[in-house]
């Protein structure tokens, strides 16, 4: 990018001022012209959230964004909705909650996944010290007042949850397995790529990671962390994950798709070249609290993560990032208020079929 933080005005006033050169090189110029097309933005309106929009960025801004009690008891409200919590992992068959026995156990079911019984420690491997200084700052979410204490690995699942929801319902694509539930005991954390989607029609993959911060920036340091051995991760994951049909509940559609050759190929790279796949996907989601005194905008979010985050080409063959922001004012009062409206959710859950 020429600048990061540039608006679409001064690039306009940049090229018009060097449009009436007439010795300007052609080639200059017509780059000038994709960056500017590139770093404008444009603003949608999708359920409750403005939906900002710039080259392969985008960035969810809650509709009360200037109200913090009313913006960060109104997002819980709708990704906590029975609605989203019976379908974050379906595209067809959708349940139109009608609050049978049936339903509050299934919700019941899937909202316990984000509460626990104790605390966890986070294992880390090797990191250097701007690493180091981030997750000290983002995992140390345990108050020794009294208040509440959560699981560090429950911060990761709420973010994760919503990142399904994103994908799922904005994006429009197929869950090919919900990972953050891929559990055997609720004190466990699930480990490896956070999300798996597709694309049905244009048969793309998608191998998402998601960071759920104090602010953006920490975000970006820990995304770039985890994409420094990707392309292992993913080849993992497929080994693991995609060719197991009988730990995995598999998306059908998936295997619709790809028959057999999930079981021929032993590798992701060979199953690549035996399904002729030319672009595969990684969505970058980072769920953050908001710099307002900063004057920071949702413009200047994507720009960050945009120009910021490493963007690398996986198994020779083209990678489609997709880069997600979510303000959500502040990360420790969203995540409390989270866990207080599960617990309520859960308990209400327990009192209709119990």
């Amino acid at each position: 990018m020429i600048a990061e933080y540039i608006s679409l005005s001064e690039f306009e006033n940049l090229y018009m001022m060097w449009a009436r050169n007439k010795n300007l090189n052609k080639l200059w110029l017509n780059n000038l012209k994709k960056e500017v097309k590139s770093l404008s933005i444009q603003k949608e309106c999708f359920e409750c959230f403005d939906v900002y929009t710039s080259g392969e960025g985008k960035s969810f801004v809650y509709a009360e964004f200037r109200n913090d009690k009313a913006f960060i008891n109104g997002l819980i409200d709708y990704f906590f909705k029975e609605t989203n919590l019976l379908n974050y992992a379906r595209r067809n068959n959708r349940i139109n909650f009608s609050g049978t026995d049936r339903q509050y156990a299934k919700l019941y079911s899937n909202i316990s996944v984000f509460l626990n019984r104790e605390l966890e420690t986070l294992a880390v491997g090797v990191i250097n010290e701007e690493e180091k200084r981030v997750i000290e700052q983002e995992y140390k979410f345990i108050d020794n007042n009294g208040k509440l204490m959560v699981q560090n690995d429950k911060v990761g699942k709420i973010g994760e949850y919503i990142f399904h929801l994103l994908l799922n319902e904005y994006f429009g694509l197929e869950c090919i397995l919900p990972k953050f539930k891929c559990i055997t005991d609720r004190n466990m954390s699930v480990f490896g790529i956070d999300t798996l989607f597709l694309d049905i029609d244009k048969k793309i993959l998608f191998f998402g990671e998601s960071k759920f911060c104090k602010t953006i920036d920490n975000g970006i340091i820990l995304i770039n962390r985890s994409l420094k051995d990707y392309e292992q991760q993913i080849d993992e994951e497929y080994r693991i994950v995609l060719t197991n049909d009988d730990a995995f509940n598999i998306s059908p559609e998936f295997k619709r798709l790809f028959g057999d050759t999930r079981q021929m190929a032993i590798s992701f790279k060979k199953f690549i070249e035996m399904t002729s796949i030319k672009q595969i996907g990684v969505p970058i989601f980072i769920a953050h609290g908001n710099d307002v005194c900063e004057g920071i905008t949702p413009e200047k979010y994507i720009h960050k993560m945009i120009n910021k985050i490493s963007k690398e080409n996986f198994f020779g063959v083209n990678v489609k990032y997709i880069f997600i922001s979510l303000p959500v004012i502040d990360k420790n009062k969203f995540i409390e208020k989270s866990i207080i409206k599960v617990v309520e959710k859960q308990n209400e859950y327990r009192s209709r079929i119990s």
